[in-house]
């Protein structure tokens, strides 16, 4: 007999009243015996034709950095120099502040293949 779960919709609004923050909290959510029955251990699964990612079922709007969608290495470059930072503490802080577009990477030499550190 399959099982029957709550719809998508309804599922993904329990799950974000829990404030769980990551695919971490959900695995130790499930195993704690709290999971009502009728909403799956498995959502990627059971809701495939639903599902976006971790961040949009638990409500953080967090995506996974292979999946993200970052500008061109030429346009974040143009963009970042335009802000006149001078080291990499102030770019640090810039990404702290909360003011970084979410389509540019905060650690770029792990994107972009055109990163080239400088060697002295």
């Amino acid at each position: 007999m399959k099982k029957e779960y709550r719809s998508f919709e309804d599922a993904r609004s329990y799950v974000q009243k829990l404030n769980l923050q990551r695919q971490k909290d959900w695995r130790e959510f499930c195993k704690s015996g709290k999971k009502p029955e009728d909403i799956p251990a498995a959502p990627a699964i059971t809701y495939k034709k639903e599902w976006k990612n971790w961040g949009n079922w638990l409500g953080t709007g967090t995506i996974a950095p292979q999946n993200r969608k970052y500008r061109s290495f030429d346009e974040a470059k143009k963009f970042v120099r335009s802000l006149k930072l001078k080291n990499s503490n102030d770019w640090e802080n810039y990404c702290k502040s909360g003011k970084k577009p979410e389509d540019i990477p905060a650690a770029p030499w792990r994107v972009y293949k055109e990163w080239e550190k400088k060697r002295k």
